[in-house]
């Protein structure tokens, strides 16, 4: 494995020289798909919530959010311990904890603090695994490929967001949640597994040279805009994964797996057919017209009974597009040509930011849903999108591919 730990602007490599798709790297995606798998079956917790406890629109923002604090203040910290630590032993580890946090809801019967505790657990896991196999992606990067590495490391879980909600929603119809919980803690189990495959790497202790401590990666201004921006959107992200399922049941529509089956069909789609365009179209650009269509699928939403019997799919897939392009394309402006001990915290601040975003307004939409509706949170998520388009839009052009 090499590591890329300098920070020489990433404009002077020449494109297509180095390799991307490694065996390690392989391998690496493999243990992240199967993390994934477990994640991504809990995008249907407020189908459970709502059909199996029969909890308010107001408790399922609440349990959305009890997952997100817990990455929000784990995420930071993962970032500076994986810098010093090393990364591959963080990624057993939460894949392990997130087995854990998945067999345990076999004995959810309420919405109480059970349920809430392993939420919690469950983000802890998150923050590991995901700060760990993200800084493992942008280590084996070659620099020139940095967007497109991103990208298709983040589209191993991508790809669950289908599998994921669609085996949960057919097990628990055929055999109860209980077998649909079991599964997901045996994938996030075979993910530990396969993370011991992934070549180890060089622990912070062993290296010398000074490090930028966390304080001083948050409060640098082109980063905190950075911050900002992707808060805005997991705001708008947040507003779709969470608020999509009650609103389709409450229009009579029963099954919301198309949602998802579009969502990452359209992702998977973008960043292996499109994985290139990332890096030579240049990150800002992405950015910008991400974000855009990003803040116009969300507004759409807001009009589901309107759009037909293909809706879910058709705002699915709009958000595959948009977040598809949007983050990698982001992440690697935020990323590039920052020092080795630099990537886990710059990974974790920017990955803490965009969940700050989802369960920030996870809670708050679910008051505004039972107080004015669900299409007001559609529209209340698009206006965020649209607000983080503003403070993109409003920055300096930051450093990365030719023609930003």
């Amino acid at each position: 494995m090499s590591a890329h730990g300098s920070a020489t602007a990433i404009t002077s490599v020449p494109a297509g020289r180095n390799p991307l798709l490694t065996a390690d790297f392989a391998v690496l995606m493999l243990a992240q798909a199967s993390f994934g798998y477990a994640y991504s079956g809990f995008f249907l917790l407020p189908k459970f919530l709502v059909a199996g406890l029969g909890a308010s629109a107001g408790e399922v923002g609440l349990a959305m959010a009890a997952y997100g604090v817990t990455t929000i203040v784990c995420m930071p910290a993962m970032g500076v311990v994986v810098d010093r630590f090393g990364r591959r032993d963080f990624l057993t580890a939460g894949a392990l904890a997130m087995a854990l946090g998945c067999i345990g809801f076999i004995a959810v019967e309420d919405v109480g603090g059970l349920l809430y505790a392993l939420r919690a657990l469950q983000g802890i896991a998150f923050a590991m695994a995901f700060v760990a196999s993200a800084t493992l992606a942008v280590d084996e990067s070659p620099p020139e490929r940095l967007g497109q590495s991103i990208g298709l490391i983040g589209l191993a879980m991508l790809s669950m967001n289908a599998v994921g909600p669609a085996m949960m929603e057919h097990i628990a119809d055929r055999a109860g949640w209980s077998w649909g919980f079991a599964a997901a803690a045996g994938a996030a189990l075979g993910g530990g597994v396969l993370s011991r495959w992934v070549p180890a790497d060089t622990p912070r202790k062993a290296r010398t040279g000074p490090v930028p401590g966390l304080w001083a990666v948050v409060t640098n201004p082109t980063q905190l805009r950075n911050f900002i921006v992707v808060a805005l959107a997991g705001t708008a992200f947040g507003a779709m994964i969470t608020f999509h399922q009650p609103f389709a049941l409450a229009l009579g529509l029963s099954h919301v797996r198309s949602f998802f089956v579009a969502y990452a069909a359209a992702a998977i789609v973008v960043r292996v057919g499109f994985g290139t365009v990332i890096d030579r179209a240049g990150w800002q650009r992405v950015s910008v017209a991400s974000l855009l269509l990003y803040g116009c699928v969300v507004t759409a939403t807001a009009f589901l009974d309107a759009l037909g019997g293909w809706s879910l799919v058709l705002v699915g897939g709009g958000l595959g597009i948009a977040h598809g392009l949007f983050y990698p394309s982001l992440n690697a402006l935020a990323v590039a040509g920052c020092g080795r001990d630099e990537r886990g915290k710059i990974m974790a601040i920017f990955q803490a930011a965009f969940t700050i975003g989802f369960a920030g307004g996870n809670y708050p939409l679910g008051i505004l849903a039972e107080r004015a509706g669900y299409p007001a949170v559609f529209l209340a998520g698009g206006l965020c999108a649209f607000a983080g388009l503003a403070v993109l839009l409003r920055s300096p052009a930051q450093g990365g591919r030719p023609g930003d």
